[in-house]
């Protein structure tokens, strides 16, 4: 005799067959919004029950995706640059479908609900200078670009603390930061060669100010090159990396990286990238940071004779930009962003509390270059750029979100790796925050604020409770080690 199917399966038959149905005939009438809603089901069904693989999907495609790639392919809007929901919105909007969903059914820390508030908070008022934007005439396209940036890039902390919080998630993410690692060095490799032999744009900036042999700078991926090379040292100090192909692959990771971040010849994300290694390696324990200290040592001798035989002319441009720090009185760089920043801080001052909402725009040029005035709602000063679009009040949310991460102490539940990443997520937000003085982390042009995201709910897993009982019967975190690749 053969079972009747119980309700509830009759009730999911019937509608993905109604589904499937009108799917199927808008298909037929509509081809390319069929398509649309068949992505947008797959998208959603990536977000319920891949949630990891959803993650490391939507931070591919805001961090690895240029920009300007990401803007020419979307639904909606008058064409690049113009508006409409990009691909990276849609596993956005279903993440935080599923974050809705998941999060009050979490039993969170402490640390998690403060995270929690404080990104809501935040959100809400990066909606509220986005409609203060638009009510003042902005273009659609701009302010929906900066509030991808802000809100979004944010937003995902949420989505990351519940596919943090799923069961054996841990293994799962730290294969996709090893993962994203190995293509974010490849890609700055790539850019780099693929300039050089077209001579094409390609993510690289021609010429290198302040120096003689300077051809370009690489300019993709730009912000990411230090996180990743700050996670890189983290894992590798951690002592928890007991198999050679592991420890090969990361190492891998960190010289790909570090030969990118050489290549950007940015002299702020190298002093900010050497700040937060020497963090990591200062929280690491006795015997680790001495042997990371001497491994730096030797791999940055080795990276430098190699860069030495292989291309000199390198060599001898990266050490006249270092040089260069010394020589700001006649750094045209450090005069523009002087006169920029009077006419940001002339607009902070008319408004301080609220600011001017998202897309506004100052107007100058620079006479002594013969580039003339014109509208730009960009600013080299980061701070200078969130308190005049996001006000005192919403910027402070977003600094005591990124300060609180940056310093809560203790060690994840999770285990040792888990623990020196953490350690490496605090160390690389502190290097944003560094960067963010002369270069803008929370402008759309960064791509960095999905990655923020990230670090931020990964400084805000569970940590250990500290107890003397606990320290004295020498109890400690079970080793959680990289998944094979």
């Amino acid at each position: 005799m053969t079972e009747a199917l119980a309700p509830r399966a009759w009730i999911t038959a019937t509608l993905l067959g109604g589904l499937a149905m009108a799917l199927g005939v808008l298909a037929d009438r509509h081809p390319s919004y069929a398509v649309a809603v068949a992505a947008l089901a797959v998208v959603t069904l990536f977000a319920f029950m891949a949630p990891v693989t959803h993650l490391t999907i939507l931070i591919a495609l805001t961090t690895l995706v240029p920009y300007s790639v990401a803007d020419a392919y979307h639904v909606g809007g008058g064409g690049s640059g113009n508006g409409g929901l990009q691909v990276s919105d849609l596993f956005l909007l279903t993440g935080l479908l599923r974050a809705a969903l998941v999060l009050p059914r979490l039993r969170l820390t402490r640390r998690q609900i403060t995270v929690t508030a404080l990104v809501v908070t935040a959100c809400v008022f990066t909606l509220y200078e986005a409609v203060q934007g638009l009510h003042a005439g902005q273009p659609l396209s701009e302010v929906g670009a900066e509030f991808r940036a802000l809100g979004g890039g944010f937003a995902l902390a949420l989505i990351a603390i519940t596919a943090l919080a799923d069961r054996g998630a841990h293994p799962r993410v730290l294969r996709a930061l090893l993962l994203l690692g190995l293509a974010l060095g490849l890609l700055g490799i790539a850019q780099w060669t693929l300039g050089a032999s077209f001579g094409g744009d390609f993510g690289v900036r021609s010429g290198v100010s302040l120096t003689t042999s300077g051809v370009g700078q690489l300019q993709g991926g730009l912000f990411a090159f230090p996180v990743a090379v700050v996670l890189a040292v983290a894992a590798l100090t951690s002592g928890a990396l007991r198999d050679r192909r592991q420890r090969t692959v990361v190492a891998a990771v960190l010289v790909l990286n570090t030969v990118s971040l050489l290549l950007t010849f940015e002299r702020t994300f190298w002093v900010s990238t050497v700040v937060a290694v020497l963090l990591v390696v200062m929280r690491s324990g006795r015997s680790r940071r001495i042997r990371a200290l001497i491994s730096i040592v030797v791999a940055a001798t080795v990276g430098v004779s190699v860069l030495a035989a292989l291309s000199p002319t390198t060599l001898q441009t990266a050490e006249q930009r270092l040089l260069s720090i010394g020589q700001y009185q006649t750094d045209n760089s450090v005069r523009y962003r002087t006169v920029e920043s009077g006419f940001v801080i002339a607009k902070i001052r008319a408004k301080p509390l609220l600011g001017w909402g998202l897309g506004d725009t100052i107007y100058w040029g620079q006479p002594w270059d013969q580039v003339p005035p014109s509208a730009q709602s960009y600013t080299h000063v980061g701070y200078l750029w969130l308190f005049w679009h996001e006000g005192i009040l919403g910027g402070a949310v977003f600094l005591l979100l990124l300060a609180l991460s940056a310093l809560w102490p203790g060690r994840a539940r999770a285990g040792t790796i888990v623990t020196s990443i953490k350690i490496g997520a605090q160390a690389a937000i502190v290097a944003l925050l560094i960067e963010n003085f002369t270069f803008p982390v929370f402008h759309q042009g960064s791509q960095i604020a999905y990655v923020m995201g990230f670090l931020v709910a990964y400084c805000a897993l569970p940590t250990v409770l500290r107890s003397r009982n606990a320290a004295d019967r020498g109890e400690r975190t079970p080793a959680v080690a990289l998944p094979a690749l």
